[in-house]
């Protein structure tokens, strides 16, 4: 069982590296469609996000089932785990003293053209790479 998923992890690697850049729409806070949070859930619930700022992959963050947790992983692999809410437009996530930066970390999800964007409320975009339903690594490494 974990072969198979440290295969499946080293498998879904390159296609991160692969990803060519996508640089944010300059009209993304003006022109992005907003994402209702029933819309969201339906996307990510029980699912993995791919997050990217620039070529570069910030984290993966997995939507729990039936509950508003998630479980955001950084690229080195580090893993915090929080809860997530929604006051319009903001999602704001708390992960207490986990996370750098302080607690809630608030973001507008948005539609623009075909892309899906995570706007912070400092106006910082990321892209979301992908969502599917690759498991998180997160937890002590495996000695054999």
């Amino acid at each position: 069982m974990l072969r198979a998923l440290a295969i499946s992890l080293l498998l879904a690697l390159p296609a991160v590296a692969e990803t060519p850049e996508v640089a944010p729409p300059p009209d993304l806070a003006e022109r992005g469609k907003d994402i209702a949070p029933e819309d969201w859930r339906a996307l990510v619930e029980g699912r993995t996000v791919w997050y990217r700022i620039g070529p570069d992959l910030w984290g993966r963050e997995r939507y729990a089932v039936g509950a508003d947790r998630v479980i955001f992983q950084f690229a080195d692999g580090r893993c915090v785990e929080g809860r997530w809410t929604y006051s319009e437009p903001w999602y704001c996530f708390d992960f207490g003293d986990a996370m750098p930066g302080g607690a809630p970390h608030c973001f507008r999800h948005l539609r623009h053209d075909d892309g899906l964007w995570v706007l912070s409320v400092t106006g910082e975009p990321q892209a979301v790479d992908r969502i599917d339903s690759t498991p998180l690594g997160c937890g002590p490494d495996v000695v054999s």
